[in-house]
Order: structure tokens, then C-alpha cells, then sequence
């Protein structure tokens, strides 16, 4: 029976759980004889390394500029890191590596590529790593491995940031980022039928924790009677109950708002247009949709460079400042949306829909050839 252990994250955000979704329905899909197993990095831990995952959402997002510091400084000191997340995760994951005896490790968290790594060989276990970037831009350096049986790139700049790192060309496998089935359904962009006079349906989002940014632009946006709005709070539930007051004169009429909901892509299809952050995972699930995006933000460190990463490849817009937002919902609205039309048209020729069956088929080809009867011992 050929085994692989998938090492993620379940506490920051919701981006690499979307990763595991993904792969776990191709993998089961391609290949049912094969097992699989998802852990938390994080939880194989000590009391600290669990507490910085717990704290990442409110950290990253009320303290964005000592996050990116933070997130700048893995770079310089990626021995060190690596060194002590090692340190940290050794016996809970060799008791794992002992029960579940996995023929491939895959990460999709960049710290567990080298510190996993740095386990395994010093214990004297023969597993190989891959490493699956799970950013688009502004790529760590963490990442990258020499030891590492692949690393996958879900862009050309996370390959090009990857070759700068040392990663030979050979290393690297391109394959676009990973998104679930259902968001890769379809197969080309209805024609927006917008016109001037008709309500504008707009789906605002701002990541798993909420953001009071959404309501700012839900009220920046309201003063045009056509609006209409969907709000996502995520499990903010002190956001949401701060959204139903403020914008209480609109609910029921232009307005509905949602705490955390697995409805997502039923919302996002039935928008015309996403006003997000510049998370990955959402933004590569909308242009998979082929639905144009406004981007208005990023996290600090690993998104920093997803709104330009928008705009190089024309699957959106950047509104850098709120007040200009309203004229940018109107130019793309006007003349029964020709810009929304040609952003989704973008978005089509870019989208990758089969990126996450590519990846399965190489981790399943890997973990075979890596497949052995041999036992492994646990140091």
C-alpha cells in the first residue's frame, strides 16, 4: 500500500486546508488504492510553535508591518528556522512517520520543508519531501530545498524565485495553483449583460477572520442606488453583528451579509463582480470562475505582491485607495460591462483548471517509485 503524509496548516487562514482539499479529491480520484493523510505542522509542535498558528490571523492582520518584518527576516535566517521548528515538531512527527509509515512527505507550509527534511535525515529515514509552494508572489526562501525530492511552483514567479534560491531547473515542476474541482467547472465566461440602469451585484470578501476594511468599501459603495451588496465576515462574529447595525437601512434590500459560510462559490458565481483581498487561494478560485476581481489589499510578507501579480496578468483591477473604488466599479460596469467581459476573457486564457490533477499524478508517481517494503527505523 503506497502511503502520503501531507503536512499543512489548519489554524492560518483557510488557504492551505483549500490546497489539501484539492489535491485529496484528485488523489482519491486517480488513485483509491493509495492512502493519505493530512496533519497540522503546526500541532506536532511545542506549546509555542501552537500558539504562533492560533495567533496568526489576529497577528497578521493588527500588527501587518511586524508580520512582514518577521516574514522578510525567514529569509536571512532560514538555518535558524528551519533548525528550531526541527527541534520542536522531532518526536510528535517521527510517532506519526512510525504509525503511518508514508512513502512521500508532501508540505504545503514553507515551514515544514527543511525542517521536515532535516528530521527525516537525521534520523535516518529514507522518505522523500516535496515541497508545494502555496503563494503566487514574494516567494520565501523557505520554500527551497536542495534535499527536497520537487518543489512545486504554482507560477512563473514562484519558479523564477525558486531558481534564485539555488533550486535547480530540473527541481522545479510547473503546474499553476491548485484549486477544488468545484471551482473549475467552468467552461467559458457567460457574456456579462449589464447595463446602466440594472443593479450591479457585488460580492465582497476579506479572508476567513473578517476584516472591518469590507465595511468601509460597503459603505463607500452604497451611495450608487444600482449597488448591490454581499458581505462575507467570516467568523468575525463581532464584524458581522458591527456590519447588520451600520448598514441596517440597506439589509433586506441592497444588502446581505454572511458570517462564515460554505456557500462561497454558489456567492461568487451569482456576483458580477469580487472586491477581495489579495489572498491566493480566493483570487485563484475567482479566476478560475472567471469572475473579475478589484483587489484592495494584502497581507503584509507572503500576499504583498499578489495586487501587482492582478494587474501584470489582467485578471483584475487594484484599488489602492477606497475613494477611488466607485469609479472603478462604474468603468467597469459601463457599456454593458465590455471591461468586466474582457477581464473574464483574461482570466480563462490564465486559469489552470487541471492544475490540481497534475499535481496528484506527480505525487502519486513519486510515492510509488518511492514505494518499499523495507522497514524504516525510527531514531
Amino acid at each position: 500500500m503506497t502511503r502520503i503524509l501531507f503536512i499543512s496548516s489548519e489554524h492560518t487562514g483557510c488557504g492551505h486546508r483549500s490546497i489539501t482539499e484539492a489535491l485529496s479529491e484528485q488523489l482519491t480520484l486517480l488513485a483509491p488504492d493509495i492512502q493519505f493523510m493530512v496533519i497540522d505542522g503546526f500541532a506536532l509542535g511545542n506549546g509555542l510553535l501552537r500558539f504562533s498558528s492560533r495567533g496568526y490571523d489576529s497577528f497578521a492582520v493588527k500588527f501587518p508591518f511586524l508580520w512582514g518584518l518577521v516574514y522578510q527576516l525567514s529569509n536571512p535566517f532560514k538555518g535558524l528556522v528551519n533548525a528550531f521548528i526541527a527541534r520542536s515538531i522531532r518526536k510528535s512527527l517521527l510517532t506519526k512517520i512510525r504509525a503511518f509509515q508514508p512513502d512521500l512527505v508532501v508540505s504545503v507550509h514553507n515551514l515544514f520543508v527543511g525542517s521536515v527534511i532535516r528530521v527525516l535525515n537525521r534520523s535516518h529515514q529514507d522518505i522523500p519531501v516535496v515541497s508545494l509552494v502555496a503563494d503566487l508572489d514574494n516567494i520565501t526562501g523557505l520554500w527551497a530545498d536542495k534535499r527536497a525530492a520537487c518543489v512545486v511552483c504554482p507560477s512563473e514567479e514562484a519558479r523564477m524565485r525558486m531558481l534564485k534560491s539555488g533550486m535547480a531547473a530540473e527541481q522545479l515542476a510547473m503546474t499553476g495553483f491548485p484549486v477544488r474541482d468545484a471551482f473549475c467547472t467552468v467552461h467559458f465566461p457567460e457574456p456579462h449583460r449589464l447595463a446602466n440602469r440594472e443593479p450591479i451585484s457585488i460580492l465582497l470578501m476579506s479572508g476567513s477572520q473578517g476584516s472591518a476594511q469590507v465595511l468601509k468599501i460597503a459603505q463607500t459603495l452604497l451611495h450608487d442606488q444600482r449597488v448591490h451588496l454581499t458581505l462575507i465576515a467570516g467568523r468575525n462574529a463581532d464584524l458581522k453583528k458591527k456590519m447588520e447595525t451600520a448598514l441596517s437601512a440597506y439589509i433586506g434590500n441592497r444588502a446581505v451579509i454572511y458570517g462564515f459560510t460554505s456557500e462561497v462559490k454558489k456567492l461568487m458565481m451569482e456576483a458580477d463582480l469580487l472586491i477581495m483581498r489579495a489572498s491566493p487561494n480566493v483570487l485563484m478560485e475567482a479566476v478560475n470562475l472567471c469572475k473579475p476581481v478589484i483587489v484592495t489589499g494584502a497581507l503584509r510578507g507572503q500576499e504583498a505582491k499578489n495586487p501587482q501579480f492582478v494587474v501584470r496578468h489582467k485578471l483584475g483591477l487594484y484599488c489602492r485607495s477606497l475613494k477611488d473604488l466607485p469609479k472603478m466599479v462604474a468603468e467597469l460596469v459601463a457599456n454593458d460591462g465590455e471591461r468586466l467581459k474582457e477581464i473574464a476573457q483574461n482570466q480563462y486564457r490564465f486559469r489552470t483548471p487541471d492544475s490540481a490533477r497534475v499535481i496528484a499524478e506527480l505525487l502519486i508517481r513519486t510515492a510509488k517509485e518511492a514505494n518499499t517494503t523495507e522497514d524504516r527505523p525510527i531514531a
